[in-house]
C-alpha cells in the first residue's frame, strides 16, 4: 500500500521539499510491517490492528495512522481504524479504540460489532463478553447468523450531546426545525455515543441536497464536537431509510450508532415502535430500546482480508 499522497507536480521523491520527504520517511517506518485485518459491518469498513497478537511501538501515531490506512486511493482504504488492544478494566474482555479517516477519535457500533467478531475469530473470549469502549463498556452476544451488541443508554442532555440548547430558541434538541437554503429541516439530535443528528424526511433526497448541506451542518455552530447526520425517511411504523454523512469521514453506506440514534429518536417522536429495522446503503440493522433502557443492535459483521504493510 502506498502510505501518501501522489507526488502530484512532483516527478520523484526527491523532487519534494525535505520537510515532506521526512515526514514520509517517518510515515512508512511507523507502518512497516504491521499486521492488519480489512472488516466491515454492513458495509461500513474498517482496517483493524490487533496489539494482542502484535505489539504496536510506545509512539505509535494512531491519528496519522488513520488518514493514511484510510485513504482509498494511496492506503487500504476504510471508513475508519479500528483498535484491538488488552482490557484496563477487569469485568472487560478487551478494548476497543476507533478514528475517523481524518484522524478524530470516536465511538463507532459497526466497529464494536466488528471488533466482536475478531475477538470470537481469534478465541479471545467466549460468544458473550463486554468490550470496553471510549463511551463506556458494552456488551456483546456472538448469535448464529448475527451479532447483539448492547450500545449504552441514548444520552437527552444538551450538554452532554453536546448541542447548543441556547441556539435553539426554546425548541427541544429532540423536536427542532434549522432553517437552510433548501428550506426547513425537521430534527432530532441525541448521543448514543457520538453525536447523532436526524434529519427527517418524506421524499428521496437528491444528491444536490445531500451534499450541499450535509458538510455544513456537519461543522454548523449548534454542534460543539460537530454531529453526524442521518437523512431519516420512516416507511412504516418498523422501517426507516436512512442516508449517513458522519463526521470526520463523510457518507457512508452504513452507521451503528447513527442507526440506534435513529430508532430512539423515531420512538419518541411517534414514527416507531420499540423495535425498528434500519436500512442504510450497505445493509440493515435491528434496533430495540425501551424507554430507560440500554439500546440493542443486531447486525452481522465480517473479515474480509489479512494483510502486511
Amino acid at each position: 500500500m502506498q502510505l501518501c499522497g501522489s507526488a502530484g507536480k512532483y516527478a520523484t521523491d526527491a523532487a519534494f521539499p525535505v520537510g515532506v520527504r521526512r515526514a514520509r520517511a517517518i510515515l512508512v517506518a511507523m507502518l512497516l510491517g504491521i499486521n492488519f485485518a480489512k472488516m466491515h459491518g454492513i458495509g461500513n469498513d474498517f482496517v483493524v490492528l490487533d496489539s494482542i497478537s502484535q505489539k504496536l511501538p510506545a509512539n505509535f501515531d494512531f491519528a496519522i495512522a488513520a488518514q493514511a490506512f484510510c485513504d482509498r486511493r494511496f492506503g487500504v482504504g476504510a471508513d475508519g481504524l479500528l483498535l484491538l488492544e488488552a482490557a484496563r478494566t477487569p469485568d472487560c474482555a478487551v478494548r476497543m479504540r476507533m478514528w475517523n479517516p481524518d484522524g478524530s477519535e470516536d465511538m463507532c457500533g459497526n466497529g464494536l460489532r466488528c471488533i466482536a467478531r475478531l475477538v470470537q475469530v481469534r478465541g479471545y473470549a467466549e460468544n458473550s463478553f463486554v468490550v470496553e469502549t471510549l463511551a463506556g463498556a458494552r456488551s456483546c452476544e456472538i448469535l448464529t447468523n448475527t451479532i447483539r451488541v448492547g450500545m449504552g443508554e441514548p444520552i437527552f442532555d444538551a450538554l452532554r450531546i453536546p448541542i447548543r440548547a441556547d441556539l435553539l430558541d426554546g425548541q427541544s434538541p429532540l423536536d427542532y426545525q434549522i432553517p437552510t437554503p433548501f428550506g426547513a429541516l425537521n430534527c432530532s439530535t441525541l448521543s448514543t455515543g457520538t453525536t447523532h443528528t436526524i434529519i427527517w424526511i418524506d421524499e428521496q433526497l437528491s444528491d444536490e441536497k445531500f451534499f450541499a448541506l450535509s458538510p455544513q451542518l456537519e461543522i454548523a455552530e449548534l454542534f460543539p464536537q460537530r454531529t453526524s447526520l442521518m437523512w431519516a425517511r420512516v416507511e412504516n411504523q418498523n422501517r426507516v431509510s436512512i442516508r449517513i454523512w458522519e463526521r470526520g469521514a463523510g457518507e457512508t453506506l452504513a452507521c451503528g450508532t447513527g442507526a440506534c440514534a435513529t430508532g430512539v429518536a423515531a420512538q419518541l417522536t411517534a414514527r416507531s415502535g420499540e423495535t425498528v429495522t434500519v436500512k442504510s446503503k450497505g445493509g440493515e440493522l435491528e434496533i430495540a430500546w425501551q424507554r430507560g433502557g440500554a439500546v440493542s443492535m443486531s447486525g452481522g459483521a465480517q473479515i474480509v482480508f489479512e494483510g502486511e504493510t
